[in-house]
């Protein structure tokens, strides 16, 4: 620290919270073009998120306020931590793995699902939230529609999508999904599936025993790509933690 007259001059580089874009949220990419830096992406994929309604979620459904009170809880844990570090663990990995925590509801689903979206927003990973029963009442005005891909590109696209209570209905053992439902899903999760992007999925479905006999298509790709990281919870009212004393 040096002093001039009235002013300090510090001889300390400034220190940036993004060194790639020194916090400008745009990189020089030559011959006069600019592109959004990752730490842009996701502030943005942040504020997408508040706005969809998960904004209390991301401050209160952490990993440190995940109750593990049951072997249940303790698993749903686990899978979880070890989707993070599988994933975050060798960036150059061929492999992009999903997760898929399914079953009974009140059981920490979407507070689990919700505290990954937080751990990979710190990372400056861009998470798009997708609330499934709200989008998809919306696409099914253009499920037949040219516009299609076009409403669903924002899903593609982004480098990890949260899709919260997938096919999302009243419960019956033996689901049945409309033809709409199936292809949303299917033009969704497949594109997902061949780009290789990481998918996080939270469902009251059981993958093995009610999704994969609904669509064998749609969710062989699920299955394939959470392998050692999907969980599917007991239906039974003690794996309803809203209802713990």
């Amino acid at each position: 620290m040096e002093k001039y007259g009235q002013h300090t001059v510090s001889s300390m580089p400034k220190a940036y919270k993004c060194e790639k874009c020194q916090d400008t949220g745009w990189l020089d990419m030559g011959n006069y073009t600019v592109a959004k830096c990752s730490c842009r992406l996701a502030r943005e994929a942040e504020e997408r998120m508040r706005r969809s309604g998960l904004a209390e979620a991301l401050d209160t459904q952490t990993f440190e306020s995940f109750q593990i009170r049951t072997d249940v809880q303790r698993r749903i844990k686990e899978t979880a931590e070890r989707y993070l570090s599988d994933l975050l663990g060798n960036p150059k990995s061929p492999r992009r793995p999903w997760l898929y925590i399914g079953g009974n509801p009140g059981s920490g689903k979407t507070h689990i699902c919700t505290a990954v979206c937080g751990e990979l927003l710190k990372k400056n990973i861009g998470v798009r939230y997708m609330q499934w029963l709200d989008v998809s009442r919306k696409l099914k005005a253009f499920v037949n529609d040219e516009d299609f891909e076009d409403e669903v590109a924002d899903y593609i696209n982004v480098s990890v999508l949260y899709i919260d209570d997938l096919l999302k209905q009243k419960y019956s053992p033996n689901p049945v999904f409309s033809e709409a439902d199936i292809k949303i899903a299917f033009t969704i999760l497949n594109a997902r599936y061949i780009q290789n992007k990481p998918t996080i999925i939270s469902s009251e479905w059981d993958l093995i025993n009610q999704l994969l006999p609904a669509d064998e298509g749609v969710f062989s790709r699920v299955y394939e790509r959470s392998k050692g990281h999907w969980l599917t919870i007991e239906r039974t009212p003690e794996n309803n933690f809203r209802l713990a004393v």
